[in-house]
């Protein structure tokens, strides 16, 4: 299932133009500036422009060629740390097999599309640098061997936007690779979309790749180190006055006025604020809840959001908009007032959540949780032409 990285890592000097902002704090804008003023950007092998990826297969052979990236095989270690956060993995290559015979577990649905569109670009650049980013139940022995590597200076170190990236090559790993091999599952945190690209594509015929294309890249994390957010809800109401709304779930589930509310809610708590005030009210629990049902994001969708609100798919639903946990409550507040809308905050579920989820078998509702920090992309480089470092 696990087996070391045969690839490439960015030099130390070319680290600080390789690497990729994340994804999710780039606007099109800036992505479009740096693809335009910086021809070492990881983006040509990342970006969904069609006209610059087009030049990804060419970056892709300069950078593994000119000393950007060099080659490596052998196990690493990565960390990041952002603010008081710091959560360390290994990077590896994970087996396609493992993640269609349910080894490796997802918590999110996927559409078929976007995999295969997914599979297109690996296909068309032949290499990717952003990892999956997988879980698994901490082990004391990896803890162990871990600990031991960053003990010592990392061989790669690169702070950026409040984030500081290293990484460790471990010499000597065979018995972390025993350890690995005796993991039973591991959990996609993010990257259930590379993760199901990649398996469209090993099922593309392409002879000679076929070892290439039987894995992909990812870093696994320990349980114990993970850190995850929720996603606010705000929800416009073009047809209603929020305050007949408000009405009608007060008719159902007592309010309490907040003033100032800060952090997160308690489990089974939402925020809820309409016009200028914040509520608090109590969801309770129904007789015969599993993992996913018993989610704060579930319970808010199937007894208020559905029930009250019309909301009959939080998927689709144009409505209904969905602002990351990072985002300051007093902010999600203003941008949703503005548009007559009512904001919701619930308390983000647990790691453990989301593996009781994924063992199931179960699909979390859209947009419950979010994973924070998030892998950098461009550290780490893997070919999927069949050709390595």
């Amino acid at each position: 299932m696990i087996r070391p990285l045969d690839g490439y890592v960015v030099s130390q000097e070319a680290a600080d133009r390789v690497v990729a902002p994340v994804a999710e704090d780039l606007h099109p804008v800036e992505r479009d500036r740096i693809l335009a003023t910086n021809p070492d950007t990881s983006l040509f092998l990342l970006t969904e422009d069609a006209e610059a990826r087009s030049h990804g297969r060419e970056y892709l052979e300069r950078v593994t060629s000119d000393g950007t990236f060099e080659p490596t095989s052998g196990w690493w270690v990565y960390r990041i740390t952002e603010g008081d956060h710091r959560q360390t993995g290994i990077v590896v290559e994970v087996s396609v097999a493992a993640y269609e015979s349910d080894r490796i577990r997802r918590h999110e649905h996927t559409v078929g599309e976007i995999a295969e569109h997914v599979a297109d670009a690996l296909e068309e650049v032949g290499g990717s640098t952003h990892p999956v980013s997988l879980i698994y139940r901490h082990d004391p022995a990896i803890d162990e061997v871990v600990g031991a590597v960053v003990a010592a200076p990392p061989s790669l170190r690169l702070e950026r936007e409040g984030r500081i990236q290293e990484a460790w090559k471990l010499e000597a790993g065979a018995g972390l690779g025993r350890a690995l091999d005796a993991i039973p599952a591991l959990y996609i945190a993010d990257g259930h979309h590379r993760s199901a690209g990649a398996a469209a594509l090993l099922h593309r015929e392409e002879p000679g790749s076929e070892d290439a294309r039987s894995h992909f890249l990812a870093v696994l994390f320990p349980d114990t180190e993970m850190k995850t957010l929720s996603y606010h809800r705000c929800l416009h109401l073009p047809d209603h006055a929020p305050a007949d709304v408000l009405a009608a779930i007060a008719r159902h589930f007592p309010l309490k006025p907040l003033a100032d509310p800060d952090g997160t809610p308690e489990p089974g708590e939402v925020w809820l604020h309409s016009e200028d005030t914040w509520y608090s009210l109590r969801l309770p629990h129904g007789t015969d809840e599993g993992p996913t049902s018993a989610l704060d994001a579930a319970r808010l969708q199937h007894q208020i959001l559905g029930p009250l609100c019309d909301v009959a798919d939080p998927r689709a639903d144009p409505r209904l908009n969905y602002v990351p946990g990072s985002v300051p409550v007093h902010i999600l507040a203003a941008g949703c007032r503005r548009q007559a809308g009512l904001s919701f905050v619930t308390h983000p579920p647990s790691v453990d959540d989301v593996m009781a989820v994924s063992d199931v078998g179960g699909i979390m509702p859209p947009k419950s949780t979010w994973f924070t920090p998030k892998i950098g992309a461009g550290i780490f480089l893997r070919r999927v032409d069949g050709r390595s470092g």
